[in-house]
């Protein structure tokens, strides 16, 4: 009998993982989907416990003592439950029933011999010291990081959502440029059509900043940014979906956490979108603000330049940089014609790029390559 399930393996639930699990199941209808999680693994796995804990405590413990680490995100990166989480797969994962094994992002190896397994992730651990917003003093230890790069030695293809990550993964991984593949990623909210934009056609210089790490994605520098706004535009407005942070200024509005059924209304009414992040592994909010015709106002950080094209579909500025962080949002909002174009221009590089469909495409074509067409097409 030939292998028949395709076995999805995510960390934990997320909505791009929801996404992300719809595209494996619409790019591959003729199989069935099996879905395992990590966390649910462990939580079952109540012996793994006591032991774990011991190895947080050999691994972490000088590093949680100074507040560099917490108990809780340790718990998850030691070599210990590297180890038992790749030994619980081979139970799991069974080459007469899974045709291949496919897992987002990079934390584990949940590879089985004997199964094609591909992985699909938005990071690596040293794509961080790429940027200069990362403290060294949180890199994981050289041990876990040679556990990392058994990752990628064994997987069939390593999908990236970007090209800064495909770098990363060959030129700090040793990976051949072969193995790892930009296929990009879509965006978790769905976007009206053009008729249901309702930011007067761009005039009504309303500024949207979507984000629940205030800091990491650069939310202080953006108010600093928005007080000089508003000496030069005192009908600005900016809104901020996400964080929830301590602010007193004038034209702003908090919401907090906003359900993603409820986002699309908040893009809709913007003239502007803004994110000015300091160290990001992909950006998602930015491909949902394409997708809404928006005009961006980012970093040159991380992903941002495969999406934000300065001039283009929008501007990029220095990760820091208020002054032109600042500039560039005085520029849109005094220019409703620009923000239309550029608006324009990243909704058609969204379509094309960054669409789930466009992205289980390419998925399944590169899968399909590797197997050697035992695959029905």
């Amino acid at each position: 009998m030939r292998p028949d399930t395709i076995a999805f393996i995510s960390t934990y639930e997320h909505p791009s993982r929801d996404s992300i699990e719809q595209t494996v199941r619409e790019a591959f209808p003729e199989y069935r989907l099996e879905n395992i999680v990590l966390k649910d693994l462990v939580k079952a796995r109540r012996r793994w416990m006591l032991p774990n804990l011991y190895h947080i405590v050999s691994e972490y413990g000088d590093r949680i003592l100074q507040g560099d680490a917490t108990l809780r995100e340790s718990y998850f990166r030691t070599g210990y439950l590297f180890r038992r989480i790749r030994q619980a797969m081979q139970s799991l994962i069974d080459p007469e029933r899974h045709v291949f094994s496919l897992q987002t992002q990079s934390l584990f190896d949940t590879s089985v011999p004997g199964v094609p397994h591909f992985i699909y992730t938005d990071h690596t651990h040293l794509s961080n010291l790429e940027s200069a917003f990362f403290d060294r003093r949180n890199l994981r230890p050289p041990r876990w990081v040679a556990l990392e790069r058994t990752i990628y030695q064994n997987c069939a293809r390593i999908f990236t959502r970007s090209h800064n990550v495909t770098a990363d993964l060959l030129k700090h991984y040793g990976m051949s440029p072969e193995k790892v593949i930009c296929i990009y990623a879509g965006g978790n909210v769905r976007a009206g059509g053009r008729e249901d934009l309702a930011n007067e056609a761009y005039a009504n210089q309303r500024i949207l900043f979507v984000g629940e790490d205030w800091v990491r994605k650069g939310g202080p520098q953006l108010a600093e940014a928005f007080g000089e706004v508003l000496r030069v535009a005192p009908q600005a407005h900016l809104t901020i979906a996400g964080a929830s942070p301590l602010l007193t200024l004038p034209n702003c509005t908090l919401l907090g956490r906003v359900p993603l059924t409820e986002l699309s209304a908040h893009f809709s009414r913007s003239s502007v979108f803004c994110l000015p992040t300091r160290l990001e592994p992909f950006g998602i909010s930015v491909v949902e603000a394409m997708m809404h015709r928006l005009p961006v106002v980012a970093t040159m950080e991380g992903a941002l330049p495969d999406m934000v094209l300065d001039g283009v579909t929008g501007r990029l500025v220095p990760p820091g940089d208020v002054k032109a962080l600042s500039a560039a949002l005085i520029e849109l909002l005094q220019n409703p014609q620009q923000c239309r174009q550029f608006g324009a221009a990243g909704y058609q590089l969204a379509m094309e790029r960054y669409t789930w469909p466009a992205v289980g495409a390419r998925m399944r074509s590169e899968i399909l390559r590797y197997l050697g067409g035992t695959v029905s097409p």
